[in-house]
């Protein structure tokens, strides 16, 4: 992998790493999130953010190292996983992080903001656990 191609993807990876922590630090109790609007849009939206730098370095990987073209974004995790750099099961977990982001954006419906909440407490864990394989397989690389 060139070193450019590194460079740009431990600089989204700290990028995301710092949305995470940012969301660690604003995230409230669960009744204060449902009962201020503020914080709630504020939680959405760096999450949302920090999935989107999660997808942009899965897909950095999967263009710097011509592992293949994926069909979509749900598609670079498959590749990932298959290349050995996830393991099956988080790439299962961030594939549903796609889909919240997804539901985060598009609005489908109405939001059931309980289920948000309960996304945001249980998924933050998921990106350092992306966070470390992706090192681990950089490291490798090396």
């Amino acid at each position: 992998m060139e070193r450019s191609d590194r460079e740009r993807i431990f600089t989204k990876l700290s990028e995301m790493i710092r949305y995470v922590r940012e969301l660690h630090e604003m995230l409230p109790e669960e009744e204060e999130y449902l009962h201020d609007l503020i914080k709630r849009r504020a939680c959405e939206k760096t999450v949302e953010v920090a999935i989107e730098s999660l997808i942009d370095v899965s897909a950095m990987i999967v263009s710097a190292q011509k592992l293949g073209l994926p069909s979509n974004e749900e598609n670079i995790f498959d590749i990932l996983i298959e290349n050995g750099i996830l393991t099956q099961e988080l790439g299962e977990k961030l594939k549903d992080l796609k889909g919240f982001r997804n539901v985060l954006i598009h609005r489908y419906g109405h939001v059931d903001d309980k289920m948000v909440y309960h996304n945001l407490s249980n998924y933050l864990d998921d990106f350092y656990k992306f966070e470390t394989a992706i090192g681990s397989y950089l490291e490798r690389k090396n």
